[in-house]
């Protein structure tokens, strides 16, 4: 049997530092040269995740952006991308330009090369955060006069924002929304903002994986999660694990709940089962 092993990465694989630790490195390379099919499926860019986790000698494609694209795990060059409807595009931009608290923060595909676009003059607490938090970032690429928005290179669209206020903007977008997958979520790093993210509904980890098990030929597949945008992989999977420290709502349909993402969790639960224990 050809089983596919995906763990999401932030508070899933990786620990209190944000990147795979020296015994998570150990077990799970020692798995993938055994033979074991091991990627991982994460919101973040290539650039970004692969930094995260250097000490890992992967050899299958890696899932970044929330499923938009599946890359090469060496050079990040793309094996699969998804851009989003540029009707959606045109549709968050209307409702953003009628809030003084909303701004999106784009994340595009041009010639090849991803981007961080935002609106400086627009800046927001959550806009502030996102970019603040990748200063130095090759990505970022500020929107100006000279250097517009193209609506058809856009891949994802983050919005974030207090809960009530992205609740309102999500029934203001419904219809076109409906276009796209989307989550809203919590994220630890930004306080009292939460985050309402979107791209194109074949753009999902769950999409992504689905077309990964094709392409490899496995016939059983594991994943391993936290938050609500690992549901849809949870409900594709053979087995569902989720840390400890997972929102409630992944641990309700989780197959079972295993050790917390700083404690290897997650290597530690793979080496085990390989092992036959």
């Amino acid at each position: 049997m050809r089983t596919l092993y995906v763990s999401d990465l932030d508070r899933t694989l990786l620990d209190g530092a944000g990147e795979v630790s020296a015994a998570s490195a150990e077990k799970l390379n020692s798995a993938i040269e055994k033979g074991a099919l091991f990627t991982y499926a994460t919101a973040r860019s290539f650039d970004s995740s692969r930094r995260a986790t250097t000490r890992l000698r992967l050899n299958l494609p890696v899932i970044t952006y929330g499923g938009t694209i599946t890359a090469d795990p060496d050079t990040g060059a793309p094996h699969d991308l998804h851009r989003l409807d540029p009707t959606v595009v045109d549709s968050v931009l209307a409702a953003c330009s009628r809030s003084s608290t909303m701004e999106p923060v784009w994340i595009t595909v041009e010639d090849g090369t991803d981007w961080i676009r935002w609106r400086p003059e627009g800046a927001t607490a959550g806009t502030e955060a996102f970019v603040g938090a990748r200063a130095g970032d090759r990505r970022l690429r500020p929107i100006a006069a000279g250097d517009p928005l193209r609506g058809d290179s856009v891949v994802y669209v983050a919005l974030i924002a207090p809960r009530s206020e992205l609740l309102q903007v999500r029934i203001a977008l419904a219809k076109p929304l409906a276009l796209t997958a989307h989550f809203l979520s919590e994220d630890p790093a930004t306080p009292g903002l939460d985050w309402l993210e979107f791209h194109d509904r074949a753009g999902t980890k769950a999409h992504a994986i689905r077309r990964l098990v094709a392409a490899i030929g496995s016939d059983r597949l594991i994943v391993f999660g936290d938050n609500h945008n690992d549901l849809p992989m949870f409900e594709i999977a053979d087995e569902s694990h989720a840390v400890s420290n997972a929102v409630p709502e992944l641990k309700a349909i989780a197959t079972s709940a295993i050790g917390h993402h700083t404690e290897d969790a997650v290597a530690s639960w793979i080496a085990a089962h390989l092992a036959g224990c």
